[in-house]
């Protein structure tokens, strides 16, 4: 076993190569829950590990900002950042500190506008969107059945779980509908560059390929933006019709909050319901006790859907800054010192969940923290996020007994925020069942 002082928790090539590094952060739960955490490539930080801890600090935001830093840094990526931030200020006039959207606000504007877009969110403003996604999740599902049929093999991670998210998405946020395939095409490239590991694509330089398609789905978002601004916001109940309603301190919001809580919401909401799909499948596969007992009672896939976002927990490590000194069982948190909350850990803790490491689709309770626990900055689009599980997993009931992995499937950290699974590749079973 490692000592504290040399294990590894931030190694992105390690844990691409091995997956998570559960038995790491097994050690610092048992031995250091809060570690002052100083390794080579990044600015030093408390790791934070069990439940309670990560709890606690999400639902005291009066002690710590978000304003500063929600994710850790390596120091190669701190001078960019600064650089971007004072780009993006003169751009658009705001202080150089100036917030970039919802996870980037303290109390009380977070809360202010938060309440303006919250009602589109919740479980009574997407009934509607709920039938419409069961149907797009049916579509979907016939969709990779015949690709895989055809072809003998598919890749989850590409071919069946990206459209929902983002349908789902647009259709919240005010996206026109004859803009989706336009948008899914341009989020298949941005991930297909970002899967390849950058490789070359079609002779272009990779990385500025990535960038130029990133670049231009900022633009469409902008452009989007300034159009709803144009026509008043009008009377929509979707997001950005809210937004463009919203009051911050009494003021509408300029083009550029807007824009920033509007690219916020684009990227977080796509990336985390599609991996929570293809882990969900990935780990129905691989324990087919549990996929069985999902077959003989489908009305076990809300409770799936539960163990899925636990068994997952595909956002990594979100950060705090300490606004004052404090302390987390004993350990002296200096004013300015940085927290990192690790949500895979928590969701594995011993002493809060019965035999952790089990994947049980009927675990209750089941009170993970996948969606960052309590206090106003709990994920926003959870419901939705759920809504979309229960959706596809009861379209993929029929299909999934008769697949089988063709490998462990390729897993891409990126600034240990999100995981994001680069492949799974499935075939129908080469064997009778």
């Amino acid at each position: 076993m490692p000592t504290l002082d040399s294990l590894d928790i931030t190694s992105e090539a390690l844990i691409n190569e091995r997956g998570y590094p559960w038995k790491e952060w097994e050690q610092l739960r048992r031995e250091a829950p809060v570690y002052w955490y100083q390794r080579p490539g990044y600015e030093p930080f408390w790791a934070l590990t069990k439940y309670d801890d990560l709890a606690w600090v999400a639902a005291n935001p009066h002690l710590f900002t978000v304003s500063q830093r929600v994710q850790i840094e390596t120091p190669d990526e701190i001078e960019p950042f600064e650089t971007e931030r004072v780009r993006r200020a003169e751009q658009y006039g705001h202080p150089v500190d100036y917030h970039y959207g919802l996870p980037f606000m303290d109390p009380p504007g977070h809360l202010q506008v938060r309440k303006a877009i919250y009602p589109a969110f919740t479980a009574g403003g997407l009934a509607e969107m709920e039938v419409r996604l069961k149907e797009l999740a049916v579509q979907h599902v016939a969709e990779f059945t015949q690709l895989l049929d055809e072809r003998g093999h598919a890749d989850v991670a590409h071919e069946l779980s990206a459209k929902l998210p983002l349908a789902a998405l647009f259709d919240l946020l005010g996206v026109p509908e004859k803009d989706w395939e336009y948008l899914f095409d341009l989020h298949h490239k941005i991930a297909s560059a970002f899967s390849s590991g950058f490789k070359s694509l079609d002779g272009e330089d990779p990385q500025a390929a990535f960038m130029r398609l990133i670049m231009d789905l900022d633009d469409y978002m902008a452009q989007l933006v300034r159009t709803r601004m144009a026509e008043g916001g009008g009377d929509g109940k979707d997001v950005l019709s809210r937004l463009a309603n919203a009051r911050l301190n009494g003021e509408k919001l300029q083009f550029h909050d807007i824009s920033y809580h509007f690219t916020n919401l684009v990227h977080a909401g796509n990336g985390t319901s599609r991996n929570a799909i293809v882990g969900g499948v990935k780990a129905l596969l691989e324990h087919p006790d549990q996929l069985r007992k999902l077959i003989e009672d489908p009305s076990l896939v809300d409770s799936a859907v539960e163990e899925i976002l636990r068994w997952t927990s595909v956002g990594i490590v979100f950060a705090r800054v300490a606004k004052q000194d404090l302390e987390i069982r004993g350990q002296l948190i200096r004013k300015g010192q940085t927290v990192a909350m690790v949500h895979p850990s928590a969701n594995r803790d011993e002493d809060i969940f019965d035999e952790p490491d089990r994947f049980d689709i009927t675990r209750s309770p089941n009170k993970h923290l996948a969606f960052g626990g309590a206090g106003e900055h709990r994920c926003i689009g959870m419901a939705l996020a759920r809504i979309e599980l229960r959706a596809m997993f009861h379209a993929l009931l029929p299909l999934l007994p008769t697949l089988e992995l063709t490998g462990e499937g390729r897993l891409h950290v990126l600034r240990m925020v999100v995981a994001e699974y680069a492949e799974l590749s499935v075939r129908r079973k080469q064997t009778a069942a």
